[in-house]
């Protein structure tokens, strides 16, 4: 396994290329794999010349293949030996890899066994859609089959040897547990930068689906948005009349799922615990979600959080954080997670994967195919999707007009300048120290816009990986922050995505703009006075 190390992500100016034959460092695990010529070695680190630039890999763990290998060996003068690598295989490189595989100097076969719990029986049909997709996909390169009355899937890849039986529907002590993992509330920091989890592992979340809560308030309520803090006050019997929060003079009425039903359960892990909140016990109880949004069109002043797939014809409330700005629910800003109320499905691990192949299916999960099969079952597209022009362009003008101070001054002159002409993607990454649940987002959105920027639409375009920060240190520090935060993640989706950079004649370039056009509160999980995003935007 690489060391969690931003080593991994250093590119520098590379001395001229001494070795005219191309090698590929890979980890054995296959969570990293780097194409290209090896121009410098420290003793620790290998500097390789790739196609996105240099790039430096620890040599003591990685693994050389492909025929310039003994050629490098042989004539290098940094004093590069077999015994540094992991090991050597001569032979072809990303171009054949189970040509490699099958030689006698690769490692023996590895083999895993994990149970798998599903929180919901819905999880549970969404994990087997995710791994009939992946069967299916000859690109994979992975076979997947079925026994025991489908509760195991078996994962088999010719290529490496590997292998891994996934036992389903086990309970909650089981290695793997599918269940809606909030994104909201303080976590420990699992990852202190971005290296561990797109690159080398061992993973701690990964995100298989994607659902929101929409809030829906009867008729003449009189207001338009609500706070996650309202929401929690509401129904901890806090919060009693809607003039409290502006609206009218009208007494609330908050209704609610059955205490046990699952989805009171996600309401709890979503709002009132991050809250510090107990739901109160006078909050009127329905059977179920079609009850709730048939009474709050019926009952005065009603209000009450439900699948977004449940709101009927109801008035929809928007959402903010703790800062007060509000988000529509809307397909874009739910993908994008500037929406408050996300609910992301993670697979969480609590034993670590001996090899890749049950990571690589959870990141399947990502793919357009998934994603676009499952619609109908309830869950939110998070394929990466372009907002509207006028909706980037409404944004930037506005931020002309702001109120901001001197330090900021200058980042929204080059935000502007640089952003005027640019299309916003979906895909938004948290930066910094991340807690498990959000390195599983971030991993799910290096896939789905790997995915789509492979595409030929994007072919030759300029792609930006915009941070944006706040800090209660000051504007400097949250500029700084954002500009860290968006340069340690495009180097490291280099890596991850080099051959579609390459392949679709990319340029990806990182900037940070601090508080500049926020769009959403940027209230991490892990503790800190600064909390930085980061935004992907194409040209």
């Amino acid at each position: 396994m690489l060391k969690r190390t931003i080593a991994t992500l250093l590119c520098a100016t590379a001395p001229a290329a001494l070795f005219a034959q191309e090698v590929e460092l890979r980890s054995l695990d296959g969570f990293i794999s780097v194409a290209g010529e090896i121009v410098d070695f420290n003793g620790t680190m290998l500097s390789v010349d790739t196609s996105v630039g240099a790039v430096s890999v620890p040599v003591s763990e990685v693994g050389c293949y492909g025929a310039g290998c003994q050629d490098i060996l042989a004539n290098n003068n940094f004093g590069l030996s077999a015994s540094d690598f992991v090991e050597v295989v001569s032979g072809d490189t990303q171009q054949d890899v189970a040509t490699a595989a099958a030689t006698p100097s690769v490692a023996p076969a590895t083999s895993t066994e994990l149970s798998v719990n599903f929180a919901r029986p819905e999880y549970d049909a969404l994990f087997r859609a995710v791994a009939g997709s992946y069967a299916a996909d000859p690109g994979t390169n992975v076979a997947v089959s079925q026994s025991e009355a489908d509760e195991v899937l078996t994962l088999s890849s010719g290529a490496t040897g590997q292998d891994a039986t996934l036992r389903l529907n086990g309970d909650a002590a089981s290695d793997v547990n599918v269940a809606m993992t909030p994104l909201t509330g303080t976590a420990a920091a699992d990852f202190p930068d971005v290296t561990g989890w797109a690159l080398t592992g061992p993973l701690t979340h990964q995100m298989v689906g994607l659902k929101a809560f929409a809030v829906i308030a009867a008729p003449g309520a009189g207001v338009t948005s609500v706070s996650l803090d309202d929401i929690a006050a509401i129904y901890a019997g806090e919060i009693s009349n809607w003039s409290e929060l502006g609206g009218a003079d009208m007494r609330i009425l908050p209704l609610q799922l059955p205490a046990g039903s699952d989805i009171r359960a996600e309401f709890i892990a979503l709002i009132m615990e991050p809250a510090g909140k107990a739901i109160a016990g006078n909050v009127l109880t329905m059977a179920d979600q079609a009850s709730i949004a048939s009474s709050v069109k019926q009952f005065p002043g009603s209000v009450s959080v439900v699948d977004l797939s449940s709101v009927e014809d109801n008035q929809v409330l928007d959402v903010a954080g703790s800062c007060g700005r509000s988000v529509a629910p809307q397909s874009f800003n739910i993908a994008a997670g500037d929406y408050p109320l996300v609910r992301p499905i993670m697979a969480r691990y609590n034993t670590t994967p001996s090899n890749s192949l049950t990571p690589r299916l959870l990141d399947y999960a990502s793919s357009d195919a998934v994603q676009t099969s499952l619609l109908d079952s309830g869950f939110v597209d998070f394929s990466a999707s372009e907002l509207d022009g006028t909706k980037s362009s409404a944004r930037l003008s506005a931020m002309m007009n702001a109120q901001l101070s001197d330090v900021a001054k200058p980042a929204a002159a080059s935000m502007f300048e640089r952003l005027f002409d640019a299309r916003r993607l979906s895909p938004t990454l948290f930066g910094g120290a991340t807690s498990g649940a959000e390195s599983g987002w971030n991993r799910a959105m290096f896939q789905t816009l790997a995915e789509t920027l492979s595409d030929d639409t994007y072919g030759g375009r300029n792609v930006f990986f915009v941070g944006v920060a706040e800090s209660s240190d000051g504007d400097q520090v949250a500029i700084d922050a954002s500009g860290q935060a968006a340069s340690e993640l495009a180097a490291a989706f280099s890596i991850l995505a080099g051959d579609v950079i390459a392949n679709n004649d990319l340029e990806l370039s990182s900037f940070g703009f601090g508080p500049v056009a926020p769009v959403t509160c940027y209230d991490g999980q892990v503790a800190g006075n600064t909390h930085s995003r980061v935004e992907i935007w194409v040209r």
